[in-house]
């Protein structure tokens, strides 16, 4: 599809959130996974270990989701150079973002 009113940087502008937003949500995952897995050597097997069991094993089905999906936005990245330039222009933003 051609877009006559779109810039070219549009493309880039939002793979770079997209990808911003699934490193936030990677992390958060992770951040989860590892407590999940300090809980299960802390506890003994019974009702609770299976429920955070559980929780651990769903995460990391999340977490295999959110990397997916973040290949499929690396995909679409065919000019490096606009796409960091995106990045940074995104960074900056969140700067002017943070600091109102």
């Amino acid at each position: 599809m051609e877009y006559t009113q779109l810039p070219k940087e549009y493309k880039y502008d939002v793979i770079a959130g997209a990808m911003y937003a699934r490193e936030v949500e990677l992390f958060h995952y992770d951040f989860d996974r590892i407590n999940f897995e300090y809980l299960l050597s802390q506890l003994p097997e019974g009702e609770y270990y299976n429920e955070i069991q559980k929780r651990l094993d769903d995460t990391v089905r999340q977490m295999e989701r959110v990397i997916i999906f973040r290949k499929s936005l690396v995909a679409q990245i065919d000019d490096m150079d606009a796409y960091t330039a995106a990045v940074k222009r995104a960074e900056v933003q969140r700067e002017c973002d943070t600091s109102k």
